[in-house]
């Protein structure tokens, strides 16, 4: 198909991908109409709404990007968020903590849960609000550079858009920044998810994490939605047994036979979906620019390596991409050595984290039991504890959190008791989880599960 300018198809700035990282950047590129705001372009290969096939989770960094641009207020008026503070995790060997959602939480640790089919669209549909024009059904097949210093920027329509910048958003995959030479790897990581139908399962709690052996140093997620529907996730973390090819097997001779999943699901459990699968390119690429290109969100591998998170990181990417390149288009300079400022601010900003929390996956793979003493710590000091765990844990503190006296000294002493115990019984311990002390609150029972007594059937 012969290539066609379309009519104002010239911008300062295209956008590639309209998802978290890549509308964020765009409606903070296009905000402020009245001070010589770029103009802005946002592409988006599908229609909206259209779905995302990973994590429903929305950290504190994302929701108060989502408050800025009043996206979150809209969908808390709306009622489709929901809360995740009733919630915690169970560890390897079956040590659970889940709060029952009573204690308000520490500034900041809050997590919502929000289907992407939903705000991924509010986002995008901010964007063009602050004066963006996004671009639908726009299919990027090509993209170069020319001698007059503009990009020229093609979609399979055949349509042609000029830019004096070019941002690539396009996800995990990001073909444009592959084919353009500054992403080289591929993902490594996996996501999986699979949808179940609100009123049919057996879950009462908002959000639990469970770390059973056979999928670490990832891990399988339960998020409840405003519909009662649950998310049924799960991540493969590169470093361990798993592998993301596997996951289809995972699901069906490990997750689903999970005795502690068979009782969140209880014995009415209805999918609304098959399982739906995401690659994920964790812990940054060496270089996120290149001459009058930035690579922003899952394309350049802003997502924790500890935990697959990574919508939160790529919105303060988009973020600080905005604000670099209106730097960039107000001095003229849009060299590569300008461009660098960008990777070593969200290097600042949340990047110098990955290293380490790439070493907390090894470590949680090879000795388990660090995660059992966190939930027996947890379990003894209670929501203070967890909030500062939780907000290591989602980026809003750093991962060095874990050295501080308050927090290593419990962990040290609960992981010795736990290696005393002996980890070889760790799968047995994980199991009699279901009848672990019915009396305590944060007991799985009792904090998991609507009918308790579905418990015993699960290990049948």
């Amino acid at each position: 198909m012969q290539d066609r300018a379309r009519p104002g198809a010239e911008f300062d700035v295209i956008v590639v991908g309209a998802g978290p990282g890549g509308a964020t950047t765009a409606y903070y590129l296009a905000k402020g109409a009245a001070d010589g705001t770029p103009r802005v372009a946002l592409l988006e290969k599908e229609h909206f709404p259209r779905d995302k096939f990973c994590g429903d989770a929305w950290c504190a960094p994302a929701l108060d990007i989502l408050e800025d641009m009043g996206v979150l207020q809209e969908l808390e008026a709306e009622g489709l968020v929901r809360d995740t503070r009733a919630g915690g995790f169970i560890s390897p060997a079956g040590e659970c903590c889940v709060s029952s959602g009573q204690a308000t939480g520490a500034p900041g640790t809050r997590v919502y849960a929000i289907k992407r089919m939903i705000c991924d669209e509010r986002i995008a549909r901010a964007a063009q609000k602050a004066g963006a024009e996004l671009i639908e059904g726009a299919n990027v097949t090509a993209a170069e550079l020319g001698e007059d210093g503009f990009w020229r920027v093609r979609t399979g329509d055949g349509a042609l858009f000029r830019s004096r910048a070019l941002v690539a958003a396009d996800g995990a995959p990001s073909k444009l920044a592959r084919r353009l030479g500054v992403v080289n790897e591929a993902p490594t990581g996996f996501a999986a998810r699979q949808y179940i139908k609100g009123g049919t399962h057996n879950f009462r709690a908002d959000g639990v994490l469970f770390y059973p052996t056979y999928i670490l140093p990832g891990y399988v997620a339960l998020f409840r939605h405003y519909n009662d529907d649950i998310d049924l996730g799960s991540y493969v973390i590169p470093g361990g047994a798993a592998i993301g090819k596997d996951l289809p097997r995972i699901y069906e001779e490990r997750i689903r036979r999970d005795p502690l999943i068979r009782a969140v699901l209880g014995p009415r459990v209805e999918y609304l979906e098959p399982l739906r699968m995401a690659p994920l390119r964790l812990g940054g690429v060496e270089r996120s620019y290149a001459r009058q290109l930035l690579v922003v969100g899952d394309a350049a591998g802003q997502t924790d390596p500890l935990t697959g998170e990574g919508i939160h990181t790529a919105m303060m990417a988009g973020r600080i991409a905005a604000e670099t390149l209106r730097e960039m288009l107000r001095s003229g300079d849009l060299s590569e050595r300008a461009c660098a400022r960008y990777h070593e601010r969200c290097r600042r900003a949340f990047g110098r984290e990955f290293p380490a929390s790439a070493m907390a996956a090894r470590l949680t793979y090879r000795v388990p039991a660090m995660l059992d003493a966190a939930s027996v710590v947890a379990q003894r000091r209670g929501d203070a504890f967890m909030e500062e765990f939780g907000a290591a844990m989602t980026g809003v503190a750093p991962k060095t959190t874990f050295l501080k006296p308050s927090v290593a000294l419990p962990l040290t002493a609960a992981l010795v008791g736990q290696l005393l115990r002996g980890a070889g019984r760790t799968e047995e311990r994980y199991r009699r989880c279901l009848d672990a002390d019915p009396s305590r609150e944060t007991s799985f029972r009792n904090a998991c599960l609507k009918d308790p007594a579905f418990a015993g059937a699960a290990l049948r």
